[in-house]
């Protein structure tokens, strides 16, 4: 498939849409923890102990840098369907290509007829190189609005990340323009 999308690349009118496309993981606790306490005291923290995370799907428009989120259970092919709908509901009848990774998923037949048949290209990165998908450096920035966040129960967690998600275009428009035509 990936030659056969390099091909098309080329043939792809002006009104095509490019969307670099990955999963990501959000989690309401930071993997190391640091406190001052008194010698040979413990430090007992109250509230919400255990961390949870969220699953969530993006796409990210690398000639507006406008994102569009969806949050799943998992990653599979039929996720990463219910996530190509919301895509395409949102941008219309327009062509849409995605760079993304190798995802197994990504890959699958039913992923395969699901594109053929609503006009879109999968243009797949190389093996082992999640670096060279601009998405990454969206989950970086949105990544570190939330690991300075103590959240005290899971719901306010859900909440701050949701809100984040459905927000960023408005609330951070230039960064997200500043990370898109820094690609280009």
């Amino acid at each position: 498939m990936e030659r056969r999308g390099k091909k098309t690349l080329k043939e792809l009118n002006a009104d095509t849409v490019f969307l670099a496309q990955d999963e990501s993981k959000f989690v309401s606790e930071s993997s190391r923890v640091t406190s001052w306490s008194a010698k040979g005291e413990s430090v007992s923290y109250s509230g919400y102990r255990y961390g949870t995370s969220l699953n969530c799907f993006g796409s990210f428009n690398l000639q507006t840098g406008y994102l569009v989120t969806s949050f799943h259970d998992r990653g599979n092919a039929l996720t990463t369907i219910e996530h190509f709908k919301i895509l395409r509901e949102h941008y219309g009848d327009k062509p849409i290509v995605f760079l993304l990774d190798n995802a197994s998923w990504h890959k699958t037949l039913s992923v395969q007829e699901y594109c053929i048949g609503n006009n879109i290209t999968l243009v797949f990165l190389p093996p082992y190189a999640p670096e060279l998908n601009p998405i990454e450096r969206v989950w970086s920035f949105l990544k570190s609005k939330v690991k300075n966040v103590y959240f005290s129960t899971t719901k306010k967690f859900t909440d701050f990340v949701t809100d984040l998600l459905q927000n960023i275009n408005l609330t951070d428009k230039d960064k997200l323009s500043n990370l898109s035509t820094s690609l280009l």
